[in-house]
């Protein structure tokens, strides 16, 4: 339909001479083929299986929207549009705006372009699909999550992703709360392990593990369940049942959890503890390892740990910069391997926290005061600290492999950088990294295709 595309101009324009005649001619006429003002025109339309995808969103095949500044009757200017080569569906009286359909075949962006080159055209523009923003409907969502999940963008995102059960997400923790109603059914299981044998089937560093492992138990042993109430928090951020009708929305609302408990009832852990969690979720097929902890030195344990998970099982690790408030990223988060994490404000979404550590290891800041989410014994509760912070950051990864498993972590931290959203440096550079997260537009892979090879799949 090239031809159709470059022939538009010239017929519309070899018309201008006429349209004195043309606009006597169509107020005579009574009949003319098209329907009548309609109070649904602007109703958002169904979207059919075939629209198509654009930078700036879905639209209606062969549609166009024209909104005309020709003096003439609607009867007239629906003429001069058909003889352009469009033909009128609907008009709309009081904004002058005429739905077309276009001949089968013709590209809608290239007829929008030729149309707002005319100069009795104030504006044409694809008819885009407007669908509705899904807000989920777990009690605790507007009250006490709303807030930072609005400025992270997560409604956007969800209307795209919203996770699938084949991503696997090991939280690296005080261990979680196996039974509380908003992450028992997102809890791992291992298919791969015969229960009861004394046996390590898998070869994944821990027997009879059915739903993770406990390293900070000598052995480990297969119950990870939480003493604690930090990894029971840091889950319920990153992928608790969201849209259920109960509790807590979850970052992400498809993915599995993998618990992993490395640090005891008092939060803290040992190096070794951590380099076997990392290296036990890596081989049990996690995608992404999340760290929600921090110390103020390296460790090699730890550093090879990182390495291993990062470049033999090709594992997406997310860590936490810390919260001492100072110059110096935490480890494991300060290691390459590890996209780090520092948190914002809530009284200022454009500030840093002031407990969050800060850094050039720093990628980039989520929230991380007042943040609401699962607790122990089915309960909820409220915290503050870049732990939290990283667990959005988790989510957010959990949904883009959801949308393209095949994403490394070079393609994620890609998708990061260039959706987060740019902040002032303020008194301390370096808090914030490439910017605070923004979900939706990390998501909306359209916008990213020709900057970051491969960064969505047809």
């Amino acid at each position: 339909m090239q031809g159709w595309g470059e022939d538009i101009g010239m017929r519309v324009f070899r018309w201008l001479w006429w349209l004195p005649l043309l606009a006597a001619a169509f107020l005579l006429a009574s009949d003319l083929p098209y329907p009548s003002a309609s109070s649904q025109f602007l109703a958002p339309h169904i979207a059919p299986v075939s629209a198509h995808p654009t930078d700036a969103g879905e639209f209606v095949p062969g549609e166009l929207l024209v909104k005309a500044s020709l003096p003439l009757p609607p009867t007239a200017v629906a003429a001069v549009l058909r003889l352009a080569g469009g033909a009128v569906i609907e008009h709309d009286p009081t904004l002058r705006l005429y739905r077309l359909r276009l001949p089968e075949g013709v590209d809608v962006q290239q007829a929008s372009t030729l149309y707002n080159e005319l100069p009795w055209v104030e504006y044409a523009e694809p008819n885009y699909i407007v669908r509705a923003a899904i807000l989920p409907d777990d009690p605790f969502y507007l009250p006490k999550q709303a807030w930072y999940y609005d400025i992270i963008n997560a409604p956007a995102g969800w209307d795209i992703e919203r996770g699938r059960s084949a991503i696997i997400a090991a939280v690296l923790d005080t261990g979680v709360d196996l039974d509380h109603p908003d992450l028992e059914s997102k809890v791992w299981t291992n298919a791969r392990e015969v229960l009861g044998n004394d046996i390590d089937d898998d070869k994944n560093g821990c027997i009879d593990d059915l739903h993770g492992c406990n390293f900070v138990a000598l052995p480990p042993s297969s119950d990870p369940s939480d003493d604690h109430g930090h990894g029971t928090m840091v889950a319920g951020i990153l992928g608790a049942r969201s849209n259920n009708g109960l509790g807590v929305a979850g970052t992400a609302w498809g993915p599995t959890l993998l618990p992993v408990k490395v640090l005891d009832s008092t939060g803290a852990g040992t190096a070794s503890d951590v380099a076997q969690g990392i290296v036990y979720a890596a081989k049990s097929g996690a995608q992404i390892i999340n760290l929600s902890m921090a110390r103020p030195s390296p460790s090699r344990a730890l550093e090879e740990a990182v390495k291993e998970a990062h470049d033999v099982f090709g594992a997406i690790l997310v860590g936490a910069s810390g919260n001492e408030g100072q110059d110096g990223v935490g480890y494991p988060a300060a290691y390459p391997g590890v996209i780090a994490v520092s948190a914002f404000d809530r009284s200022d979404p454009n500030s840093r926290a002031l407990f969050s550590n800060w850094g050039p290891e720093v990628n980039v800041a989520a929230p991380g005061v007042d943040v609401f989410s699962t607790h122990l014994n089915g309960g909820y509760a409220t915290g503050e600290g870049t732990s939290f912070a990283t667990a959005f950051v988790s989510g957010l990864v959990a949904l883009l492999l959801s949308q393209d498993s095949s994403r490394s972590d070079d393609d994620i931290r890609a998708l990061l950088r260039i959706s987060a959203d740019d902040l002032p440096d303020g008194d301390t550079a370096n808090w914030d990294g490439w910017g605070r997260l923004n979900i939706g537009k990390a998501l909306n892979t359209q916008v990213y295709r020709s900057i970051v090879p491969g960064i969505a799949k047809d």
